[in-house]
C-alpha cells in the first residue's frame, strides 16, 4: 500500500513568490554581515555578492582550516577572521550570518548566530532533515528572527522570465514538468564534505530542481515516487535518481540526475508543457544547432545557441524563440539579487521564516523520496 508521511499542504505562494529583478534597496543603513565557511562556495558566490549588493558591510569570517583562512581574508580583505563562531558573533555582532558551510553544521550554527541575535542566510540544503528544520524555525521565531535559504536558481532571470510569463497565463496552463540532468561527475570528482555523501544528488543537488519545480507549480507534491538503483558496484551514492511527483489538478512533474552518464553533459534541462506551448530552461551553458522538420509549417527550421549561462524558449506550432538568456554564470548575480531582497525585507520589517518553512518542505519531498526508493512504494504527502 502506498505510505503517508502525513504533513499538511502549504501553498507555495504562501513561501516565496516570483521576486522582482532589482528588489533589495537598503534604505542607507549599512547592514553588518559575517560569513561562516570560507571555502569554495563563499569564494565564488558569497564574498562577491557581497561586494555588488549596496549596503553590505562584511565585519568578519570563520573558517577552521587556518590557511584557507588565511588566504581567503587577504583575497577579500578581511582583517576578522576566525576559527570559532562563537568568537566571532560575540566580537562583532553581526545583523546577518550568512551560513555557507556542509549542511551537517548548518543547524548548530542557525541556531547559534540567532542566539546572538543575528537574522540567517543559509546555503542550501538547509539543514539535515525535517526536525532541525522545524528546530531553527522555532528559534527564529522566539527571536523574532528571520531566515532564508538560498535556493538562488529561481532569482536568475531565464527561470523568473518563464514564471512572470506563466502567471500572466501567456501559455495557459502548465500540466506536465519534466527536469533531467546527465553528466559524468561521481563523488571521486567531488572534494570535501560531497564525497563522503552517500545520500547524495537528490539531497544536495535535488533540493534546487525541487525548489524549481515548486516555483513553477506554485504548489507542493500530494505523492513522490522515487528509485535510486546502483548500477555500479563501486560507488554507494545514489548516483541515478528517478522520481515522479504528482501534483493538484492532474499535474504531474518527472526528475531524472544521472552523475555517472557518457552522454554529452546537460546540467539542468526543463521542459514545460502548458495548454498553449512549451517551454525549455537549459542552464550550465548552451552550444546547440539543429536542423529540424517543422510539421505545422511545412518546412524545415534552423535554432542555433550559444550562451554561457542558460536560455529559456517558447515552442509553439513549429516555432521557437528565446524569452530570457544568462549570457555567463548567474550563480553569484542570483544570489547577490536573494541577498538584495532579504536585506530589504529585514529594513522594512516584513522579513520572517517562510523561506525557511520552503525549505522544511522540499527537504520532507526529499525525505520522501529516500522513503519511497527504499520501500518501493510511492509515499502520500496527504492534506
Amino acid at each position: 500500500m502506498p505510505r503517508s508521511t502525513g504533513y499538511s499542504r502549504v501553498r507555495i505562494s504562501e513561501a516565496r513568490e516570483c521576486p522582482q529583478a532589482d528588489a533589495g534597496v537598503i534604505g542607507g543603513i549599512m547592514k553588518r554581515v559575517a560569513i561562516f565557511g570560507m571555502g569554495g562556495v563563499a569564494e565564488r558566490i558569497h564574498f562577491p555578492a557581497c561586494t555588488v549588493v549596496p549596503g553590505v558591510e562584511v565585519v568578519g569570517a570563520c573558517e577552521v582550516d587556518a590557511e584557507r583562512r588565511r588566504r581567503m581574508g587577504q583575497q577579500f580583505g578581511v582583517r576578522a577572521v576566525y576559527d570559532d563562531p562563537i568568537a566571532l558573533l560575540e566580537k562583532h555582532k553581526p545583523d546577518v550570518a550568512i551560513i555557507g558551510t556542509p549542511p551537517d553544521s548548518h543547524r548548530d550554527l542557525c541556531l547559534l548566530a540567532l542566539d546572538y541575535g543575528a537574522h540567517v542566510f543559509c546555503e542550501k540544503p538547509f539543514v539535515s532533515d525535517v526536525e532541525e528544520a522545524t528546530q531553527v524555525i522555532g528559534a527564529a521565531e522566539r527571536n523574532r528572527l528571520a531566515v532564508t535559504i538560498n535556493n538562488q536558481y529561481r532569482y536568475m532571470q531565464m527561470y523568473r522570465v518563464a514564471k512572470e510569463r506563466l502567471v500572466r497565463g501567456d501559455f495557459g496552463r502548465l500540466f506536465l514538468l519534466q527536469c533531467w540532468q546527465q553528466m559524468m561527475h561521481p563523488p571521486s570528482k567531488e572534494k570535501g564534505w560531497r564525497a563522503e555523501l552517500v545520500r547524495s544528488t537528490l539531497f544536495e543537488f535535488g533540493t534546487h530542481a525541487l525548489d524549481l519545480i515548486c516555483f513553477f507549480f506554485d504548489d507542493y507534491p500530494v505523492s513522490v515516487n522515487a528509485h535510486t538503483p546502483h548500477p555500479r558496484a563501486d560507488i554507494a551514492a545514489d548516483v541515478v535518481v528517478q522520481v515522479t511527483l504528482r501534483f493538484p489538478n492532474e499535474a504531474l512533474a518527472t526528475m531524472t540526475l544521472n552523475r555517472i552518464s557518457h552522454a554529452p553533459e546537460r546540467y539542468l534541462e526543463m521542459r514545460l508543457d502548458c495548454e498553449q506551448a512549451s517551454l525549455r530552461l537549459s542552464l550550465g551553458g548552451v552550444a546547440r544547432a539543429s536542423l529540424d522538420w517543422a510539421k505545422a509549417l511545412g518546412r524545415p527550421i534552423f535554432r542555433c545557441s550559444l550562451v554561457k549561462g542558460g536560455e529559456a524558449r517558447v515552442e509553439a506550432s513549429g516555432r521557437s524563440r528565446v524569452i530570457a538568456r544568462e549570457q555567463d554564470r548567474a550563480y553569484m548575480s542570483a544570489t547577490a539579487r536573494n541577498l538584495r531582497r532579504f536585506l530589504a525585507e529585514i529594513e522594512s520589517g516584513t522579513a520572517s521564516v517562510r523561506d525557511a518553512c520552503h525549505a522544511r518542505e522540499l527537504i520532507r519531498i526529499v525525505a520522501a523520496g529516500y522513503e519511497s526508493a527504499g520501500t518501493g512504494e510511492t509515499v502520500w504527502l496527504q492534506k
